[in-house]
């Protein structure tokens, strides 16, 4: 393989000096597309600079993924990170692209370095000529008040000539004074634009052939920031900064972006060729599926506990944790974000009980509570046993696949799908597992419950189908457990208080 050419590997976490983890290990498998775009930019940028848009939807690591890709090459090429977000309470963009190209590309060089000496004078210039637009930006962010709309109340006299005169006089000398700090912006900004260049040529320089062009400009959290300033932050990258050497990454969510460019230009414009002008090529990251999503929260975040097990289904392993809170997550279509609060919420009960408990219902009734709040409400008030809940739930709109729950010898009932010819599903519909669990964890007079039990076990011995008989077994272990109705509508209730 060429030297030019690099092939990332992110199987292994990387650890700061201290040994804490930096960066986890890549689970998602993102490296190689951070290979493949870093070897098309090193090329394409060399002439005529490179802005390119990664397009990645909220919950796809997009920030994890620029920033293993930085710590992969800062040993080979210049690289400068830019949190738009943290830097918008400046009305000047500009400002924030050159101050944070001057003050990463400056920590490579020693001080007397004479380019960063002639850049170091020229960026004062420029930050003196939109210092007033800076405090603006400051005072807005700090108490919510905007200066420019900031006016003297009242008229003045007509007697107040000479008070009159003084505030024309002055007004012109404003005038003039902001046509000279206009122009001296502007001025500096072109001296700064080759500047640049000679600032990441002298960093290429000063670190005697282990740096090399072009330099990598990460963008990242654009379309967090207010409207009018991630449409002006675009502008000022492909206007001023599209320069021999430099590639511009700016990552966002697009679809979000989009609506930033429609709160500014009205809900009809078309933002997505508008936002076209800015970027010449988009690179959008594949979405990830809501299990590979939960499995790479869960292992980072999720301590697993073996009374878990003891659930039914059972969490036999972390992986089961995943399976469980995925699939809810599938069947109900939430967003990735939905998942995690989802998952947020799971946690939070089970780090706050010792009682065993029926996964899948809890987290069924975490989701109809918050999107099906008539069909919640029917099952915490049902007091019938046998009550039929497919009337609320033909209501939902779509269609609700089964819950899969698979009999394993050596872990017995766990939430998956298993297609081994010795192993038995038992999958349950919406209706079947809501009208199952209502008669399981409500209260039993202790004759009615010794009836059910002898019911239970009369079926298993008459049974010829081992099928029926591990039914007979699952359901009984069901009405063990020693979750109440009223524990799941109290998790449910706490834990739904998490804002959103």
């Amino acid at each position: 393989m060429s030297d030019d050419i690099v092939d990332f590997n992110w199987k292994e976490p990387v650890l700061c000096a201290e040994g804490t983890e930096l960066f986890p290990r890549d689970t998602l498998d993102r490296a190689r597309y951070a290979s493949f775009l870093h070897n098309y930019l090193a090329i394409n940028a060399i002439d005529g600079g490179y802005v390119l848009n990664l397009n990645a939807k909220w919950g796809s690591g997009k920030t994890y993924f620029i920033n293993r890709w930085m710590e992969s090459i800062k040993d080979r090429h210049p690289v400068v990170y830019i949190d738009a977000w943290k830097q918008d309470y400046s009305d000047d963009p500009m400002l924030t692209v050159i101050s944070s190209l001057i003050n990463a590309l400056s920590e490579q060089l020693p001080a007397e370095n004479e380019t960063l000496a002639n850049i170091t004078e020229k960026s004062a210039r420029f930050i003196k000529a939109a210092a007033p637009a800076l405090l603006k930006g400051l005072v807005k962010k700090a108490v919510g008040l905007n200066l420019d709309d900031i006016k003297v109340e009242g008229e003045l006299k007509n007697d107040d000539k000479f008070i009159s005169d003084t505030l024309s006089e002055s007004a012109a000398a404003v005038a003039q004074c902001l046509v000279k700090d206009h122009n001296d912006k502007l001025q500096s900004v072109n001296y700064l634009r080759n500047e640049i260049k000679a600032l990441i040529t002298a960093v290429i320089a000063h670190q005697q052939g282990a740096l090399k062009a072009p330099a990598f400009i990460f963008i990242d959290e654009l379309d967090r920031c207010r409207p009018s300033y991630a449409v002006e932050m675009l502008e000022v990258v492909k206007h001023f900064f599209e320069l021999d050497n430099i590639a511009f990454i700016v990552a966002t969510d697009t679809e979000q972006l989009q609506h930033a460019v429609k709160a500014v230009y009205g809900e009809g414009f078309d933002a997505q060729t508008y936002l076209g002008r800015f970027f010449r090529r988009r690179y959008s990251l594949t979405e990830l599926s809501r299990y590979e999503f939960v499995s790479h929260i869960s292992e980072s975040k999720v301590t697993y506990n073996p009374n878990w097990k003891e659930f039914v289904p059972s969490l036999a392993e972390l992986d089961d944790f995943t399976r469980v809170v995925s699939i809810v997550a599938d069947r109900f279509r939430l967003s990735l974000r939905e998942t995690e609060q989802l998952m947020d919420k799971f946690i939070a009960v089970l780090s706050n009980t010792t009682k065993t408990l029926n996964p899948y219902l809890l987290l069924v009734l975490f989701v109809i509570r918050d999107k099906h709040f008539s069909l919640y409400n029917e099952w915490v008030e049902a007091t019938n046993k046998d009550h039929d809940f497919s009337h609320f739930i033909s209501s939902i709109g779509y269609f609700i696949d089964v819950f899969p729950i698979s009999y394993q010898d050596e872990t017995g009932f766990v939430p998956k799908v298993v297609t081994l010819t010795k192993v038995l599903n038992f999958d349950l519909r919406l209706n079947e597992l809501l009208a199952e669990m209502n008669r399981m964890c409500s209260n039993w007079k202790p004759r009615d419950r010794s009836g059910f039990i002898n019911q239970l076990g009369d079926r298993y011995q008459k049974s010829t189908s081992y099928r029926e008989q591990l039914d007979c077994n699952r359901q009984e272990q069901l009405l063990n457990l020693s979750a109440s109705k009223i524990d799941y509508i109290n998790w449910v209730e706490l834990a739904v208080s998490f804002d959103k």
